[in-house]
């Protein structure tokens, strides 16, 4: 019988395993957005509420992303004020909201973007802006965005931030918020939600 030879293992460049990596931990992240999405349509979210200071979820999601930030010379500014009327919400699902919204202007639009962040009160709500100043949204997606199966065609990484934005939806949705975009072609993006303020918060305005 003839000897079975070893073979050498085909050497391979850094680079490339780096690669194999992000895109198997791309995929995964895809594969578990569409089984959150798709239990979270079934069954609902599950929130744990409590009362929350908004800028010191704003600051984390930014802390976060600041090499993404920087891989995309994107400047943010976060307006969020330390004196906002306390949230009754799940600080980890806010902090996802945040996350995603400020990574799909990112991924959006070329480098140099310049990205703001703002929260007002409004009656008994907490008014959330994340505005860019980027190639903007045309009306017609505007429309499907915050849709499942969505895929805008000049957006890098579609079906992934359709995830993005259709979780987004469901949470502020879980919450009792509603949430949306005002855009236009070359006008930038306006991306916008509102959570309940801490009944006792409302109480004393």
């Amino acid at each position: 019988f003839p000897v079975p030879t070893t073979q050498s293992p085909i050497p391979l460049p850094r680079s490339i395993l780096e690669r194999m990596v992000q895109s198997s931990d791309r995929q995964l992240n895809l594969i578990n957005s569409l089984l959150e999405a798709h239990i979270g349509e079934v069954q609902g979210l599950s929130l744990q509420c409590q009362p929350v200071q908004l800028q010191m979820v704003v600051e984390a999601a930014i802390a976060d992303l600041e090499p993404m930030l920087v891989d995309n010379q994107a400047t943010l500014i976060n307006l969020v004020t330390a004196d906002l009327p306390l949230v009754n919400a799940d600080p980890t699902q806010v902090w996802r909201v945040f996350s995603n919204l400020i990574v799909n202007a990112i991924k959006h639009n070329p480098p140099g973007l310049h990205v703001t962040i703002n929260a007002i009160p409004q009656d008994d709500e907490i008014y959330c802006t994340v505005n860019d100043n980027g190639v903007g949204i045309s009306q017609q997606q505007s429309d499907r965005l915050f849709d499942l199966y969505f895929r805008g065609g000049s957006i890098r990484n579609s079906l992934g931030l359709g995830l993005g934005l259709y979780l987004c939806k469901q949470i502020i949705n879980a919450h009792g918020g509603e949430i949306g975009v005002k855009s236009g072609l070359e006008k930038g993006a306006t991306f916008w939600f509102t959570l309940p303020m801490t009944s006792n918060q409302v109480n004393q305005l």
